[in-house]
């Protein structure tokens, strides 16, 4: 009796629905595409076949059937996988880590910087021995850290400038073909 109550579910009784194959597409690459070819929502859906509802849902929603994505990656000249949205967590967490480790770097080289101000500067302006402080503190070398980690912060800053940069360029290179 249970496997009757639930029998409906199982079926797909809507046939103009392709419910169960939507594809998750990232909307902010298809209206990013669709602006650089200069294109309103009316001139996409003429150019792929499809409707302007069509169109305004999947920038909207980013839920798209498998005929839309192929016939959408067809006018764009790009494969369908280049449109999915295919951020898992784990990517997400690596490309922000990626995205903001120069912000850590900094931020590093800041407190090292402060800390050496702070103990061996200082003292050593008030009289203290200029040695005997950076022994007090276990030979630590401040201003090393804090200028290797400036040094590493401006590398993954200019890195992602770097990705940045040819990133967008490949994009709009692409939609331009």
């Amino acid at each position: 009796m249970g496997l009757k109550l639930l029998w409906p579910f199982f079926l797909n009784t809507n046939k103009g629905q392709n419910m169960g194959r939507d594809v998750l597409l990232n909307k902010n690459t298809i209206k990013k595409l669709r602006v650089s070819k200069c294109w309103s929502q009316d001139e996409l859906a003429s150019a792929s076949g499809l409707s302007v509802r069509t169109i305004q849902r999947v920038e909207k929603s980013g839920t798209a059937s498998l005929e839309t994505t192929k016939a959408l990656a067809a006018v764009f000249m790009i494969t369908p996988d280049e449109l999915q949205s295919a951020q898992n967590i784990e990517y997400m967490t690596f490309h922000f880590i990626c995205k903001y480790a120069w912000l850590i770097a900094f931020a590093l080289s800041s407190v090292f910087f402060g800390l050496w101000i702070v103990d061996i500067l200082i003292p050593t302006l008030k009289g203290a021995d200029f040695n005997q402080q950076y022994e007090q503190h276990g030979n630590f070398r401040y201003l090393d850290f804090g200028g290797a980690s400036f040094v590493i912060g401006f590398v993954f800053l200019s890195f992602n400038v770097f990705v940045e940069y040819f990133g967008r360029k490949r994009l709009l290179e692409r939609s331009t073909k």
